[in-house]
Order: C-alpha cells, then structure tokens, then sequence
C-alpha cells in the first residue's frame, strides 16, 4: 500500500515540500494537507491541474485508494504552479 494509517487520516509516505511565495519549504503529508494549500494558500493564477489536484485529494480523504493518484497530481499541480520546492 501507498500510504500510512495515522488517527484517521491518511498519509503519504514521502511528504511533498512546497514553497508559497517567499516562505520557508513547507512539508504536506497528506490529501487532507493538500486540499488545504489547495484551497486557502495557493496563488491567484490557477491551472487545469489545480482543478484536478483539489478534486482528487479531497476524494482521496475518503477513498485510501486513491491516495497515491492524489500525490502524483497535487505534484503536477506544484510543477504548473510553480511551487515545488
């Protein structure tokens, strides 16, 4: 399996390390993490794999199988934004 059970949540194995802005490399370790930064803390300009990246990780936080689908485009959608540390 692709992830770790924590308290509920589910959890990658390997964090992914963004950085919004001028801030320090932030670790999201999670599709819950992602829908997070998906959400409140990403750039204005918002790409077609931001659409896909929200929608898939906030249907990972239920469904364990596809979390590691969820990595792997949130990752994509850190490459068009610019954002992968």
């Amino acid at each position: 399996m692709n992830m770790i059970f924590n308290s509920g949540d589910i959890r990658w194995h390997e964090p992914v390390y963004l950085r919004i802005g001028y801030g320090i490399p932030e670790a999201i370790r999670s599709p819950k993490e992602a829908c997070n930064h998906l959400l409140f803390r990403w750039p204005a300009v918002r790409g077609e794999k931001y659409d896909a990246a929200r929608n898939l990780c906030t249907e990972a936080n239920t469904n364990p199988l596809l979390c590691q689908k969820a990595r792997e485009v949130f990752v994509e959608a850190c490459i068009e934004a610019n954002v992968l540390d």
